[in-house]
C-alpha cells in the first residue's frame, strides 16, 4: 500500500478533504476497537436474552469516533516528539503512523484539530449514553478517555513502557465491560475474562507494530515495552501475549462456547513464525487476523444457537 501523498489527498476540493479526514484515522485497524464491543453485544445476548440495538449501534459509533480521534492525537503527539519523523524503518501502513504529517498532506496543527474534534463528538456521545446508562459507564467513559489521551500526551504512557497496558485495557477490558452494562445494566463474571483476553491480542497488534519503531523510539525518547527489550528479545513478548489471551479463554469462568475462540491458535502460529523468519509484514498481517478471528469466533460461540 502507497504512503499517502499531496498529490492524492490535494484537499482541493471538499469531497477529497473529507476522503483525507477519513484515511488521516487510519480506518483500516478501527477493527481494532469495533470486533471488541461485538463480543460485548454477543456476550449480552447470552447471558440476557436480548441487545437494544440502537444502544448497540451508538455503542459501536462512539468506540470508533474515539479510536479514529485517538490515532490522529497519536500522530500529532508523535510528530512534536519527532519519532515518526526519524522512523526510516517503518514498515507502513502498520508501522510509524500515518505518515500524514511527515509526508506534508496535514500540518500538526490540522491534525490535532482533526483529533481534537473526534475525541471531543466521542465524548459528547459518551456523555449523552451514560445519561441514559448511569455513572458507571460515565466512569469508563472517563478512564478510557484519559488513557486514549495520555497514551501520546504528557507524561505519555507509551513513552514509559505502558502502552501495551493502555492499549489492552482501552480496547479490551473497557468496551466489552461497558458494552454489556450498556445492555443489561449489569457485568457478568466471564466478561472481565474475555474482556482481558481480547485486551492481550489487541495488545498484541500494538506489540508487534512497534517493533520496526525501536530504533525511532529510543532516538526519540518513546521507551516503549519492545524498545526496552530490543529487537532480539521483544519478538518473544508476542508470544507471551498470545498464551495469555489463550489462558484467559481456556481456563476463565467463560459460556462453553467461548472455547471455540482457541481455534486463532492457527494464524497466531503462523503470526509468531513469520516475526521468528523476520517476516515482518505476515507477521503484522497474520497478528491483526489473530485478534479479528478470536473476537469473531467468540462473537460466534456466544450468540444462541
Amino acid at each position: 500500500m502507497p504512503e499517502p501523498t499531496t498529490a492524492v489527498f490535494h484537499q482541493r476540493t471538499f469531497a477529497n478533504r473529507l476522503a483525507t479526514w477519513f484515511a488521516a484515522t487510519r480506518p483500516a485497524f478501527l477493527t481494532a476497537s469495533v470486533l471488541p464491543v461485538l463480543v460485548g453485544l454477543a456476550l449480552a445476548w447470552q447471558v440476557h436474552g436480548a441487545v437494544d440495538w440502537l444502544m448497540a449501534a451508538a455503542t459501536v459509533l462512539n468506540i470508533a469516533v474515539i479510536h479514529a480521534g485517538a490515532n490522529v492525537f497519536n500522530d500529532y503527539c508523535d510528530a512534536r516528539n519527532g519519532t515518526d519523523a526519524a522512523n526510516v524503518a517503518h514498515v507502513y501502513p502498520f508501522s510509524g503512523g500515518s505518515r500524514f504529517i511527515p509526508n506534508g498532506v496535514l500540518t500538526e496543527r490540522e491534525t490535532f484539530r482533526l483529533g481534537t474534534v473526534l475525541l471531543a463528538a466521542g465524548a459528547a456521545l459518551g456523555l449523552a449514553m451514560s445519561a441514559v446508562a448511569g455513572p458507571f459507564i460515565l466512569a469508563i467513559g472517563a478512564v478510557g478517555g484519559a488513557l486514549a489521551i495520555f497514551y501520546s500526551a504528557p507524561p505519555c504512557l507509551a513513552c514509559r513502557g505502558l502502552g501495551d497496558f493502555v492499549i489492552g485495557i482501552c480496547f479490551g477490558t473497557l468496551p466489552v465491560a461497558g458494552t454489556e452494562f450498556l445492555q443489561a445494566g449489569t457485568v457478568s463474571p466471564a466478561n472481565w475474562w474475555l474482556g482481558a483476553a481480547v485486551g492481550c491480542f489487541v495488545a498484541a497488534i500494538l506489540w508487534v507494530n512497534s517493533i520496526p519503531d525501536i530504533a525511532a523510539d529510543r532516538a526519540a525518547g518513546k521507551w516503549t515495552l519492545p524498545a526496552r527489550l530490543g529487537p532480539a528479545r521483544a519478538p518473544y513478548g508476542l508470544l507471551v501475549l498470545f498464551v495469555a489471551g489463550f489462558l484467559l479463554i481456556a481456563l476463565g469462568p467463560v459460556p462453553e462456547g467461548a472455547w471455540v475462540a482457541l481455534l486463532a491458535a492457527f494464524p497466531a502460529g503462523m503470526a509468531l513464525r513469520s516475526l521468528h523468519r523476520g517476516q515482518m509484514v505476515p507477521a503484522m498481517t497474520l497478528t491483526l487476523a489473530t485478534h479479528a478471528s478470536v473476537c469473531l469466533l467468540l462473537v460466534a460461540g456466544l450468540l444462541p444457537h
